[in-house]
């Protein structure tokens, strides 16, 4: 597997909170339903999947990728995701808005034009 350049060593991270809260590999190994060798790749692996680090995030109460959104850069952007059905709804709402805004200076035209015209 290629390895990003700005990979997060989510391993070690995990290794690391093991071994700082004296956690044995085989008792998380237990806790996710899988084998202890298992927990043992994930702990020397540079990366782990994201399905498998929930799934130890709920084991263990303890949010790594709050961990690895903290080691990102700070004027990185975050904040809510949007489903992509709410993002549906905000772009029709938006392109509305637009939509009306243009016909709302189109009207003033046309009034000023008007008020003139009766002058």
């Amino acid at each position: 597997m290629k390895k990003s350049k700005y990979n997060i060593n989510t391993g070690r991270m995990l290794d690391h909170f093991l071994r700082k809260n004296n956690i044995a590999k085989s008792s998380l190994a237990s806790d996710i339903n899988r084998n202890k060798v298992s927990v043992l790749q994930y702990t020397e692996n540079v990366s782990i999947q994201t399905g498998i680090l929930i799934d130890i995030c709920y084991a263990l109460k303890y949010n790594f990728f709050q961990d690895l959104a903290n080691a990102l850069p700070k004027e990185f952007n975050h904040g809510v995701v949007i489903e992509p059905e709410k993002a549906t709804k905000e772009q029709e709402q938006q392109a509305l808005l637009a939509q009306l805004q243009e016909e709302n200076k189109v009207l003033k035209i046309q009034n000023e034009l008007l008020m003139k015209m009766k002058l």
